[in-house]
């Protein structure tokens, strides 16, 4: 999760008065953050993930004002049309097609301020950007650039400018090669053939995304005008992530201006401070907490969180503000409210039965093929059992098949529930092309299998598989491995010729447990496909295996 470091004095001047350590502590508590350091006047404290609001102090002082009864509801954020216009071209859409612009005016900065503007943006692009590769953002002083705004993809060597920080013009190719940023950032766009680059009317570059702005349009703590970009790879995403560093600015007493976008993404307007519409029935929160409260009593609890509510006879209205992205279910609204409420105010009582827990036997297993694994020099991922049909199977060439869907997903990358464990390791590889070689990865974890016969037409399997990524790579070498651990496991299996689509012609084989009550297909293992290889990004051969686990627990 991610750590803050907070100026306490600061973070008292934006409630608005000083809070007692043990005020400090509770609210803390209330907004499921946890105290690391005290030092003088700065606190550290570490923030769960979800809640983007509260990566500044702006964020959290706008929460525990609500907590403290100073401000109750949405927050009313002085919001206008602005003439400023964004023109997004073809060129880009292949390159980083998420795209959004706002601007802030009257931001009352100061060096406080503009340093929690600093960390805002690096803390999301760390979190929600999976460090720049899906959302970043870049901040511009207003007043030194002339609308409308051009979003397009140019080749490295006609974007010249000078780079945040420097003196002397570079092109992107140079930035990328020596740049601080750019050898930490340019490898999320070092192989395109177009890079992506933002230019005002005069042609004047503003940013290189996701790498770096220019130093023309450099932010001080005078600046009173700003100009937010944010770019990426999913278009929901970087609209959400503008609307938290927008509405965090809107506490320095600026006035949200909307921007019109047009072009290749069609026209729309960004950003969007529309309210999501949620509701909650008091008689689920009631049987989910165990408190007898009335509507009235559970939206007040809401607006304390700084929601807006409204009692309709059983049901409660929630107007949730948008830069809470992690509301996705009337569950989340009993949390809100339980937060409000406190959780040292709930009662406890013994459970009726008496039970005992022990370490189930499939997670035994597991855990010595991870530790298995780890001694054959592997090291372990953990990755979404949710994914998107892409990953899955169009980067892979996989064939689609019957699969879980999502019924309303929030993401497209969240869309469908993984039936194999391979496509998350190759996309894992894509992602740490420059890191150095060689790379062996694996992981041990479920997949959601289709089947009919079960009463829920699907059915668990716990795998295990791995990747092996070297400038020299043969089936030879990647069977090596699995016949270690197979052999340390006490399983005999055997190899039979198998095509599949991911994998080599002629380098590829299906894996067969020899079981006492017979043989069994337990998976395949081989060499990726060159076609694969070029689509995922991947500079060198890879040799997979991916085999289920479970005939081999418990026997």
């Amino acid at each position: 999760m991610p750590t803050l470091t907070l100026n306490l004095r600061y973070l008292f001047s934006l409630v608005g008065r000083e809070l007692s350590d043990s005020e400090l502590s509770e609210l803390l508590e209330k907004s499921k953050m946890s105290l690391e350091r005290i030092e003088g006047d700065e606190i550290e404290v570490e923030v769960t993930t979800d809640r983007l609001d509260l990566l500044s102090e702006e964020g959290i002082a706008r929460h525990f004002k609500g907590l403290l009864g100073i401000e109750e509801g949405i927050p009313k954020y002085e919001v206008f049309q602005s003439d400023v216009e964004g023109i997004v071209e073809e060129s880009v859409m292949s390159v980083r097609p998420g795209f959004a612009l706002g601007i802030v005016l009257g931001v009352h900065l100061g060096e406080e301020g503009l340093l929690s503007l600093m960390h805002l943006q690096e803390k999301i692009h760390q979190t929600w950007g999976r460090e720049r590769r899906k959302v970043s953002i870049g901040v511009h002083d207003f007043d030194k650039l002339e609308p409308p705004i051009t979003y397009a993809g140019e080749r490295p060597e006609d974007i010249r400018f000078v780079p945040l920080g420097e003196s002397e013009i570079m092109n992107a190719r140079e930035i990328i090669n020596r740049h601080e940023k750019g050898i930490a950032y340019g490898h999320i766009i070092a192989d395109k053939p177009l890079f992506p680059v933002l230019r005002d009317r005069r042609g004047e570059v503003l940013s290189l995304p996701p790498i770096i702005n220019s130093e023309m349009t450099r932010v001080t703590s005078e600046t009173r005008n700003l100009l937010i970009d944010v770019t990426g790879t999913s278009q929901r995403e970087v609209e959400q992530a503008l609307i938290v560093v927008a509405t965090a600015l809107a506490e320095k007493g600026g006035k949200i201006g909307t921007v019109k976008l047009k072009g290749a993404k069609g026209e729309f307007v960004t950003p969007d401070l529309t309210p999501k519409v949620m509701s909650l029935e008091a008689e689920y929160f009631r049987a989910k907490t165990g408190l007898n409260l009335s509507p009235q009593e559970i939206a007040n609890l809401l607006r304390k969180s700084r929601l807006d509510a409204m009692a309709k006879q059983e049901v409660v209205e929630a107007l949730i503000p948008p830069y809470r992205v992690d509301f996705l279910h009337p569950i989340d609204l009993v949390e809100e409210a339980l937060i409000a409420y406190g959780y040292n105010k709930l009662g406890w009582e013994i459970p009726n039965v008496m039970t005992i827990g022990r370490v189930h036997p499939k997670e035994k297993f597991s855990k010595k093929v991870r530790l298995l694994m780890v001694g054959l020099g592997y090291q372990e991922i953990l990755s979404y059992v949710m994914t998107s049909e892409e990953e899955l199977f169009d980067k892979v060439l996989r064939p689609k098949k019957p699969i879980v869907k999502v019924a309303n997903p929030v993401s497209k990358a969240f869309a469908v529930l993984r039936d194999s464990l391979m496509p998350g390791l190759l996309s894992f590889l894509s992602n740490n092309v420059h890191a150095s070689y060689p790379q062996l990865v694996f992981e041990v974890g479920d997949v959601v299998v289709v089947d009919e016969s079960q009463e829920t037409k699907t059915r668990n399997e716990r795998r295990v598989a791995a990747a092996l990524a070297d400038d020299v790579v043969s089936f030879e070498r990647i069977q090596a491995h699995l016949d270690a651990l197979l052999r340390n496991l006490g399983v005999k299996y055997g190899l039979e010729r198998f095509e599949h689509p991911t994998l080599i012609k002629g380098r590829s084989a299906k894996v067969l447990y020899e079981l006492k009550s017979g043989t069994i297909e337990a998976g395949y293992i081989g060499e990726v496909r060159p076609e694969v290889l070029e689509v995922l990004g991947l500079r060198c051969p890879v040799g997979v295996f991916e085999v289920n686990l479970d005939p081999l627990i418990g026997g």
